[in-house]
């Protein structure tokens, strides 16, 4: 029973924001610390602007992850949207107060630039 109450407690947690790209993309116009959870791969095939590479899939990334200053906004991203979401848990968990994650993530990007 005791297990049944946390699971139902960690559903209705929310653990970063969601936001389509332009409301993003005025995001990052605020300077925060852009991170992009997908492997280093993905990641030199091409990135947004200014964003470093934590890869949500590495042993390390709790670590490097922990690195980031906790207090300040954070904006996340992954190639879909699911990576994000795994990492925004992991991110509240080790005590970051701002997470915000780009709904679709990098494709959503791509495509918004496509129809621009």
């Amino acid at each position: 029973m005791t297990t049944l109450l946390y699971i139902s407690f960690l559903l209705l947690q929310t653990f970063s924001t969601l936001h389509d790209v332009e409301p993003f993309s005025k995001l990052m116009e605020n300077n925060y610390t852009l991170v992009d959870v997908r492997t280093p791969e993905e990641f030199s095939e091409g990135a947004l602007p200014a964003a470093i590479n934590i890869s949500v899939t590495s042993l390390d990334f709790p670590f490097e992850i922990a690195k980031l200053n906790k207090e300040k906004p954070v904006l996340i991203y992954c190639k879909g949207g699911t990576r994000s979401a795994s990492a925004a848990v992991a991110m509240k968990a080790l005590g970051f107060d701002e997470i915000h994650e780009l709904k679709g993530g990098y494709m959503a990007w791509q495509a918004a630039k496509l129809n621009q």
